[in-house]
């Protein structure tokens, strides 16, 4: 759980609420003080709460509780005439979002809150800047339009902390953070943020430049973060926009345009939820006046039934978290308790108990077990001709469905051993016919084997599990013809010898009996 520091003074300033009520409202924030020393907490917050990683955030939400404001937090948006435009194709981090707040009143306090809010957006959902890189920039001090463009490793800018120019190439050697991160991209070319002016702003994802960073005079701030996704990149934005906002006189953003269009981190959205199904899942009656109330104290809107949630809060993702949100609010020791309906004692669902039993079984009869993985490559699958459900966003080609059978991962195990006998077993959850299943199967190899071997392993099996296994013949395509039959009774599955073609591919030059059972 990421833990945050802020001074308690802050808080209060942020709330304009005094000391008791701040600490008092922690009991309805998903989090706790976990330490207090003198006027600085140490807040343990929960990880689905980004924006509560600085004081600002939590100031929004301690506000909301204690009714000072409530609703969806306000912002005036404009659309500016600052712009940013991309020189070329980036490929470690293709797309950059921007957006300013204006008319900020800043101190030292707040600025060690907007750098922590930095860095633990890095650290969490940033990856250690791998997917995401944030900056922010004196606006006062920057010429647009601005760039987002490839420099050279021997360009010269005054990095965070220097007082003169150095080459990007020296920044990498001379700076933490210039050997942490520059293996992030090209060191030849790294990206960065230019002006008009060919001040560079920042080297991405390494380190900003002097020449725009924000002190305590800065007024308007420029927010820019890089990375993979722009929907990623825009929830991101949300959180810093609305951070800065809770210390904005005028709560101003403005949009800068984005090669041409402007990208807007302020648009809420809407949830549609039943007052009666938050009601249900919560255990307790609301008139609407409470529901509407205990809603716009979570920093919601309601309109017609729907909710409207602020861009920031990237946690919701249905109406179940706006109940989560109400239980908060209201207090979990609030919520009525009740026993359960019936009195059970736990024990071992009846599957489990026949799995193990299974395994055990195998064992004896002098079987080695297989663990193998759930995802498995889908042209194998495709080898037995079954249904099995593709990933759309696989991380390799070789995993890229999900198993409907454990024949085939015994199969590979046995291609990778050159033993001359082999008796293989794996017991494991599939996927059939969209429903999860559990499967025993096993596998025997060695020379003159057939399926009258596999058999008689089935009738051990079976006859120790006190289950009635009656096989029939049936024609699979996997199978040698009239050597294959499938199992109906207690059980079903099937046990057949793999034809010698499937064998080849797999470059198996032994005969192979399989069988399969689902419980």
């Amino acid at each position: 759980m990421p833990v945050v520091d802020v001074a308690l003074w802050d808080l209060q300033r942020l709330t304009r609420a005094g000391e008791s009520e701040v600490l008092k409202a922690f009991e309805h924030i998903k989090g706790e003080v976990e330490e207090q020393k003198g006027d600085r907490l140490r807040i343990e917050v929960s990880h689905d709460r980004p924006d509560h990683f600085s004081a600002e955030g939590l100031a929004r939400s301690i506000k909301g509780i204690l009714g000072v404001e409530t609703g969806l937090p306000k912002a005036s948006v404009v659309a500016g005439s600052i712009s940013l435009e991309y020189i070329g194709v980036i490929e470690e981090r293709p797309y950059a979002v921007m957006a300013i707040v204006r008319d900020l009143s800043l101190d030292d306090e707040s600025l060690t809150q907007i750098i922590q809010l930095q860095e633990k957006l890095h650290e969490t959902y940033g990856r250690d800047r791998k997917k995401v890189a944030i900056g922010f920039y004196d606006l006062s001090k920057i010429k647009p339009p601005i760039y987002y463009k490839r420099i050279s490793q021997e360009d010269e800018y005054t990095p965070l902390g220097f007082d003169k120019p150095i080459k990007v190439k020296e920044m990498y050697e001379l700076t933490d953070k210039g050997r942490r991160y520059s293996p992030l991209v090209r060191r030849d070319a790294p990206p960065a943020l230019v002006d008009s002016d060919g001040k560079i702003m920042v080297v991405i994802p390494i380190l900003g430049s002097e020449c725009c960073k924000v002190t305590p005079q800065t007024r308007d701030v420029l927010i820019d973060v890089t990375g993979h996704s722009v929907e990623a990149l825009t929830k991101i934005l949300s959180i810093l926009v609305y951070s800065l906002l809770e210390r904005s006189r005028s709560k101003v953003v403005e949009l800068v345009k984005i090669n041409g269009r402007y990208i807007d981190p302020t648009q809420p959205r809407s949830i549609g939820v039943r007052k009666e199904d938050i009601e249900d899942v919560l255990g307790l009656k609301m008139s609407g006046e409470e529901y509407i109330d205990a809603l716009r104290r979570a920093r919601h809107d309601v309109d017609d039934g729907n909710v409207k949630v602020a861009p920031y809060r990237i946690n919701l993702l249905s109406w179940i978290d706006l109940a989560e949100d109400v239980a908060i609010i209201k207090g979990y020791n609030a919520l009525p308790r009740a026993p359960p309906l019936v009195a059970s004692i736990g024990r071992r669902h009846a599957v489990e108990v026949l799995t193990e039993d299974a395994r055990r079984q195998l064992l004896s009869l002098g079987f080695q077990e297989v663990m193998g993985g759930v995802l498995g490559d889908a042209g194998l699958y495709r080898m037995f001709g079954t249904e099995h459900p593709l990933i759309l966003n696989p991380v390799s080609e070789t995993l890229n469905a999900v198993r409907s059978s454990l024949v085939p991962g015994l199969l590979y195990a046995a291609s990778r051993q050159r033993r001359p006998h082999l008796k293989l077993f794996e017991v494991g959850d599939v996927v059939v016919r969209g429903r999860t299943a559990r499967s025993i199967a096993y596998l025997i190899s060695g020379e003159n084997i057939t399926i009258t071997d596999g058999a008689s392993v089935l009738t051990a099996l079976c006859g120790n599990l006190g289950l009635r296994c009656v096989p029939s013949n049936v024609k699979l395509p996997w199978c040698i013809e009239g050597r294959c039959a499938q199992l109906t009774g207690d059980l079903a599955g099937y046990i057949g010898e793999v034809h010698p073609q499937i064998l080849e591919r797999l470059e198996i030059y032994r005969p192979i009996v399989v069988a399969e059972m689902f419980l």
